[in-house]
C-alpha cells in the first residue's frame, strides 16, 4: 500500500508484469502519471506464463521472480528496494465449463462473450485446465521472495477490456495500444473513473469477491475488470 513516508520515497519501485509489449505500451505511462512519486515499471512475459506446458505451481513464483530480478539487477537495487509485483492477467475464458469450449473452424483461439471456438477443442480444454490451476495458486501467494504480490484481472483480455474488441491482430493491438494512452494522455486519473464505469460490469468491490465472481459461469468470456480495486486499496496522493 502507497501509505505513509513510504509512499514518497522515489527508491521503492513496483514492478507491474503484463503479457505483451502493447499491454505495456497501453498502461505503463498511464500508471507512471497516476503514481508519479513511485518508481513504476512494467515487465512483460512475451505471452501468457500461465498457459505455459513447462510453468507448473512448482515452478512459477521462479518464473515471476526472473522479471523482477531483471530490472533489479538493471537498475542496481536491493530485494528491499522492491515495494510490491503486481501480475495484471487476461482471462481468456479459463473458468467457464467444458461444454461451451465448441468447434470451429480455425487453428487459432477465437473468443465471444459466450463460447470459445476452435478446431482442437481438446487443446483449450487442457489449456483452461492448467491455467486454472496456476492461478488459483497464485491467488494463495501474498508475496514472492519477501516481496508483496497481488494479482488482478482483465476478462477476458485487455484488448476486451480497455478497447472493447476481441480476436485483434498484432497490428491492430498495437494500434489500439497507441490510442488508448494518448486517449488519457494529460489526464490519466481519469483512467480510473473509465474503468469504474465502463469496465467493472458488476465485479463485487471486495478483492477475494472479485476473484469468486469471474471464476462464476461465463464471467471469464465478459468484459470485467478487478483493476479499479488496486487504486482503492493504494491510494493516490
Amino acid at each position: 500500500m502507497f501509505k505513509g513516508d513510504d509512499a514518497l520515497s522515489m527508491d521503492k519501485a513496483v514492478i507491474f508484469i503484463v503479457e505483451g509489449v502493447t499491454d505495456k505500451r497501453a498502461l505503463e505511462n498511464i500508471f507512471k502519471k497516476i503514481y508519479r512519486y513511485k518508481d513504476i515499471h512494467f515487465e512483460f512475459t512475451h505471452g501468457d506464463i500461465t498457459s505455459d506446458e513447462n510453468i507448473d505451481k512448482g515452478n512459477v513464483e521462479e518464473e515471476i521472480y526472473k522479471f523482477v530480478d531483471k530490472y533489479r539487477k538493471d537498475k542496481k537495487l536491493k530485494l528491499s528496494d522492491i515495494w510490491q509485483i503486481v501480475q495484471i492477467f487476461d482471462m481468456d475464458g479459463t473458468y467457464i465449463d467444458d461444454s461451451n469450449i465448441i468447434q470451429g473452424d480455425s487453428t487459432e483461439i477465437v473468443y465471444s462473450t459466450e463460447n470459445i471456438s476452435c478446431k482442437n477443442m481438446q487443446k483449450v480444454i487442457n489449456r483452461n485446465k492448467h491455467k486454472r490451476e496456476i492461478m488459483d495458486y497464485l491467488l494463495t501467494c501474498d508475496n514472492i521472495k519477501g516481496i508483496p504480490y497481488r494479482c488482478y484481472y482483465l476478462s477476458s483480455n485487455l484488448d476486451h477490456a480497455l478497447y472493447n474488441q476481441l480476436n485483434l491482430s498484432d497490428e491492430l493491438k498495437s494500434q489500439y495500444s497507441q490510442a488508448f494512452y494518448e486517449q488519457f494522455m494529460g489526464k490519466e486519473t481519469l483512467f480510473i473513473k473509465f474503468l469504474d464505469m465502463e469496465v467493472v460490469n458488476g465485479v463485487p468491490e471486495s478483492f477475494s469477491a472479485s476473484w469468486r465472481y469471474i471464476r462464476e459461469e461465463l464471467h471469464s468470456l465478459q468484459r470485467h475488470t478487478n483493476l479499479n480495486i488496486y487504486f482503492k486499496e493504494n491510494p493516490v496522493l
